[in-house]
């Protein structure tokens, strides 16, 4: 049972555990994942070997919302179930953010739905729905200088909207 409900865990939630190790301090983004220069082919593989190693781990569940949907705040309010997202008292959605020198080119980002959090089916506004940040691993390609026809991949880690949480109003005193 434990195994059913962890494969039903968003792509993102399994990402701070797999995904969530920060680069140490005397390397940095620029440093990381090689600098060789390299051919189409060789790039290609180590980006094969890449997705296989960390992100075809991390696939969306099948049955899960579709990505870009154009729920509203009070249409999830009314519902209420299904998915996690769809279930919180801080509802959010998937959109796609695309990079093309980026690997992945296509990462799923939560977006919350409401400004305020779903308390008894409806919208309350004396709390906040914020989006809840991963730190994630990709790659970048660059052309090579010394050799346009080839390139580099550069380890890079990027901070992500994974899901959305609701929380007392940060008031300044």
């Amino acid at each position: 049972m434990t195994s059913l409900r962890l494969q039903m865990v968003p792509i993102f939630l399994w990402s701070l555990l797999i995904l969530n190790s920060q680069p140490s301090s005397s390397s940095s983004s620029s440093s990381g994942g090689g600098s060789r220069c390299m051919s189409e082919d060789e790039m290609n593989n180590r980006v094969d070997k890449f997705q296989r190693r960390y992100w075809d781990k991390l696939l969306v569940h099948k049955n899960q919302q579709p990505l870009r949907d154009a729920r509203t705040c009070a249409q999830t309010a009314a519902e209420m179930h299904g998915d996690i997202c769809n279930r919180s008292v801080s509802p959010w959605r998937y959109s796609l953010d695309k990079e093309v020198d980026r690997i992945p080119l296509e990462i799923a980002v939560a977006e919350c739905l409401c400004q305020g959090c779903i308390i008894n089916l409806r919208e309350e506004l004396s709390y906040n729905s914020v989006p809840v940040f991963a730190q994630l691993m990709v790659l970048r390609r660059y052309k090579c200088q010394r050799d346009p026809g080839k390139y580099v991949l550069k380890r890079d880690f990027i901070k992500v909207a994974v899901a959305c949480t609701c929380v007392v109003p940060n008031y300044a005193k």
